[in-house]
């Protein structure tokens, strides 16, 4: 229901057990290798004052990284994702070979900035404009960025909201309805669109 994918500002990192002094970057997906998991370890290590939520499953544990700033989430999926989405200030997925992945339309329907790899955000070039990438084969490019992107989270707050309007625009089944309705109508007219 993409009534559910909202912008909620009442919702924080203390919604989820967080402290919401600090930034939240969330990741959504299967833990595996090609999702970026060694990517992510890396970045945890790297910024350790940004708390990281790994919501998922998978052979690769991210509690056995032993870093006091990642929370783990097993449980959560469709719905129960939103509040996770809600309280984050950045969606990370760092990962490859999968085209464009629902976790990042969910995360900007409810106004959370996503970072992605250069190829993610090739595999949907509408939304290059609202949305960060960075090449999988530099840490140091994704460090840096994250760490200017969360010392001004007021700043992240406001782009959600342009995100959000994004996701209505392109991504919310009245639009995709209307968008078939007038395919359909096409079609029965012989005309191509």
């Amino acid at each position: 229901d993409s009534v559910l994918y909202q912008v909620d500002p009442t919702v924080d990192a203390s919604s989820i057990g967080l402290d919401p002094h600090k930034p939240v970057c969330l990741f959504v997906g299967r833990f595996v290798e090609k999702k970026g998991l060694p990517i992510l370890r890396r970045l945890a290590e790297a910024l350790p004052n940004v708390q990281w939520v790994m919501a998922g499953w998978g052979p690769i544990d991210p509690r056995s990284w032993g870093l006091a700033n990642v929370t783990v989430f097993n449980d959560r999926k469709g719905p129960t994702l939103v509040p996770l989405y809600q309280a984050a200030d950045l969606l990370v997925l760092p990962s490859v070979g999968e085209g464009f992945p629902l976790v990042v339309q969910e995360a900007m329907a409810c106004g959370t900035p996503s970072i992605v790899s250069t190829e993610t955000a090739a595999a949907y070039p509408a939304a290059n404009a609202v949305m960060y990438s960075c090449d999988v084969s530099n840490d140091g490019v994704w460090i840096k960025l994250i760490a200017d992107l969360v010392q001004d989270r007021k700043a992240l707050k406001a782009r959600g909201l342009e995100l959000a309007g994004f996701a209505r625009t392109h991504w919310s089944w009245d639009q995709c309805a209307d968008r078939y309705e007038q395919e359909i109508a096409l079609a029965l007219t012989g005309k191509q669109g």
